[in-house]
């Protein structure tokens, strides 16, 4: 698993998790100029996370608009969180659209959210002593 620094200047800001271990989101449309819409859902391929955003790419072409809320749902272990937030930016990669999401809204609080990406952490690096969770954090490249 590689670790990438995330570039935020904020005290309470964690690097951004790369996930090596592919993890799948259902994706859908939630909001559409401030109004709620229903639309279908879509798998797509997650690539980093932070506590503030994460990145994921698709087919799929969405554009880069504070009008447009997404929203996703990641299962986290035995947990199921509900992400929501804008895409920030658009990047095209051969056949595939790669985004950076800023998140919005969660169904978790901040804490929790912050819990849930250690624990990913620990489950998928099983050599990290579970109380070490800042080793990783502290030995990034």
């Amino acid at each position: 698993m590689v670790i990438c620094r995330n570039t935020e200047t904020r005290a309470d800001a964690i690097p951004r998790v790369r996930l090596n271990r592919q993890l799948l989101a259902d994706l859908h449309i939630s909001q559409v100029r401030g109004e709620a819409v229903v639309s279908s859902s879509r798998k797509v391929l997650l690539h980093h996370m932070s506590t503030d955003g994460l990145e994921f790419s698709t087919t799929l072409r969405f554009p880069v608009d504070e009008q447009y809320r997404l929203t996703f749902s990641v299962q986290m272990g035995r947990k199921i969180v509900q992400l929501s937030g804008i895409v920030t930016s658009r990047a095209k990669q051969n056949y595939l659209y790669e985004y950076d999401l800023r998140i919005l809204d969660r169904s978790i609080s901040r804490t929790e959210w912050i819990k849930e990406l250690n624990e990913w952490i620990l489950r998928h690096r099983p050599s990290l002593p579970e109380h070490k969770v800042h080793y990783a954090y502290r030995n990034l490249n």
